[in-house]
Order: C-alpha cells, then sequence, then structure tokens
C-alpha cells in the first residue's frame, strides 16, 4: 500500500514538471478516490460520548425493564402468599367459630323446646286441678287462733250454725261455702250470700277484703265482721246511711253460740231490750270512736267503729271491740 502510493507520489510530481504533465496532474487529483476524512480529539470524543450515552440508556431502560419485571414477580408472590393465607389459616378458625356458634344455637333450641314442653305440661296440669280454695281471711286482717270451716250455708242458717260451734278462747275465723259449694272469697260476694244490698255509697267503695270471725274471752262469745275499705269518707258517709237497716240484715251475729271447750254447757244470753229504748248513738271504746244501736245503759244490738281508715269493724258488742282492737293493733308489732 505504502509502496503504490510513493509510485504515485513519484509519479505526480513527476507529472508536475512540464506544462504538459500539469494537466494530468490535475486529472489524476479528480480521478483519485475521496481521502479519508480526518481523525481528531474531538470527532472521537464525540462519538465515544454518543456511543456511551446510548450503552447508558439501553442499560438504564433493561434495568428498569428488570425492576419492573421484579416487582411484578414480588407482587404475584405476595398475592399467592395472601391465597395461601386466607386458605389455610382462617377457613380452620372460621370453621371452629362456627361449629361453636351452631353448637350454642341447637343447645339453646333443645332448651328452649324442653322449656316448652315443661310450661306446657305445667299449664295443662294447673288447668286441669281444680282451684284451690284459699283461706277467706289470712292475718294480714287479723290474726287468730282458729279457722272453721262452715259448708253448704243459706243466709238464713248462718246465725244458727254459728250457735252450734264449740269454740275455744281466741280469735275463730270462718270459712264459708255457699248451698252450691262456692267459696264466699270477696266481700262482695257474701253480702250476696246474706241479700244485702249496701248503701251505694258504701258499696262503692267496699274492698274484696274481709273476715268473718268469733271473739272468745272469758266465757263470753261475740259474732264480729271486719270489711276494708278505700275511701274513709265515703265509707263513713255509708256507714251512717247504713244504721237504718244494719241490725236487721246483720241479724246472724245475735245469736246464742256455745263457748265450747272450757265450759261447753255454758251459753251467752242476751237480755232482752225494747226497741223503744234503742237508738244510735256516740261511745269511746278505749279510746276509739263508736257508733253503737244501745240503750240506756248501753247494751249494745250492733255498734262499728273504724280500726283504721281502711278497715271497719261491726259487731253485736261493745267490749268486743276493745279487745279486738287490741289484738288488731297486735299484728303491726307481730310484723
Amino acid at each position: 500500500m505504502e509502496e503504490e502510493e510513493k509510485k504515485e507520489d513519484t509519479n505526480l510530481d513527476n507529472l508536475g514538471q512540464t506544462p504538459k504533465d500539469f494537466g494530468r496532474v490535475i486529472d489524476a487529483l479528480h480521478n483519485k478516490s475521496k481521502l479519508s476524512s480526518l481523525r481528531t480529539y474531538q470527532g472521537d470524543m464525540a462519538e465515544f460520548i454518543k456511543e456511551k450515552n446510548e450503552s447508558v440508556i439501553s442499560i438504564a431502560v433493561k434495568e428498569k425493564e428488570g425492576k419492573e419485571e421484579e416487582k411484578k414477580k414480588e407482587e404475584e408472590a405476595e398475592k399467592e402468599e395472601k391465597k395461601d393465607n386466607v386458605h389455610l389459616i382462617p377457613k380452620p378458625a372460621q370453621s371452629k367459630e362456627g361449629f361453636q356458634i351452631n353448637f350454642t344455637m341447637a343447645f339453646l333450641s333443645l332448651l328452649l323446646v324442653a322449656g316448652g314442653i315443661l310450661a306446657s305440661f305445667y299449664i295443662f296440669e294447673f288447668i286441669k286441678k281444680e282451684p284451690v280454695s284459699k283461706v277467706v281471711v289470712e292475718e294480714k286482717i287479723i290474726p287468730y287462733n282458729n279457722l272453721i270451716t262452715l259448708a253448704n250455708l243459706t243466709g238464713q242458717n248462718l246465725g244458727t250454725e254459728l250457735a252450734k260451734l264449740s269454740l275455744s278462747n281466741g280469735i275463730s275465723i270462718l270459712k264459708i261455702s255457699d248451698a252450691d259449694g262456692r267459696l264466699l272469697k270477696k266481700a262482695q260476694d257474701f253480702f250476696d250470700f246474706l241479700e244485702v244490698s249496701l248503701p251505694a255509697t258504701l258499696g262503692r267503695t267496699l274492698e274484696d277484703e274481709y273476715a268473718v270471725g268469733v271473739i272468745s274471752q272469758n266465757k263470753e262469745v261475740s259474732s264480729f265482721i271486719i270489711i276494708t275499705v278505700n275511701d274513709f269518707g265515703r265509707a263513713f258517709s255509708g256507714m251512717l246511711d247504713w244504721e237504718g237497716n244494719m241490725e236487721k240484715d246483720m241479724s246472724f251475729l245475735n245469736t246464742e253460740t256455745n263457748t265450747g271447750i272450757v265450759a261447753s254447757t255454758t251459753v251467752s244470753v242476751k237480755i232482752p231490750m225494747k226497741q223503744d229504748f234503742l237508738s244510735w248513738k256516740d261511745i269511746i271504746v278505749k279510746n276509739k270512736d263508736t257508733r253503737a244501736l244501745a240503750n240506756q245503759k248501753n247494751q249494745t244490738k250492733i255498734a262499728y267503729s273504724f280500726l283504721d281508715k281502711n278497715t271497719i269493724l261491726i259487731t253485736n258488742n261493745l267490749p268486743a271491740i276493745g279487745e279486738i282492737f287490741s289484738i288488731y293493733a297486735s299484728r303491726s308489732i307481730a310484723r
């Protein structure tokens, strides 16, 4: 290569020696192949930087793509891990919890069914059984020593049956049923049994609770009835209105009654009193205001007093009012 260049240079040099050869030189220069471009430092640097930039970009792109791909793989791995956790861990816990809930519900259902069966059984038995007869009077009205049952009575023979009783000392409470065997549980039932029409004012304030009894003290026997009311003012007015018929309506109280165990032959004798000498009057008995149908000697046919503002005692004997009041007052201490 170098030898050919030398030859060409020699020829060119030789051609340039004569004017004739100068034209050849010109032709030779035009026909000669294009010379290679001159390499400089600036050009090499530009080309290097260009190549370098392309390498950095390509690497960056590849790194970015690699990171994205790695991120995708991590996300896929996390998803798979979550799926595994969902399928493997919670399901047994949920299954266990569900089993507990189902077991509890089943137990409660069985308990409710059993309770319903038992309740139905007891209701059926309760309906099938005859109602238990309550004692007409309980200690909450007045304390008593004996409870006596009088069955198949009428309003007309109640006094006669009272006279046949053998009584011990103290208070005896009567449990009364009519000719049909119906227990007289309420005060109004008792007055209907006696065919007594109470004054309207008294009837409106009358409560259900009442007591019919006999008190025996020192060989003296007295019958009584206790009624309860809910309005003192109306009750007092009603009792005043009733005074005209009270003796006749409560005639069963005025009977001769045996004193029983202690002296069975002793009879409580009533002193005959003329109606002309009887009148209603106010009498104080053991500091209690009492209204009594009595004669001038205070011999009483019938009397009544308020044991408290809601409790009225009606009896045939003034001394009995004092004794019954003392026993009635003691009930609050006994409680």
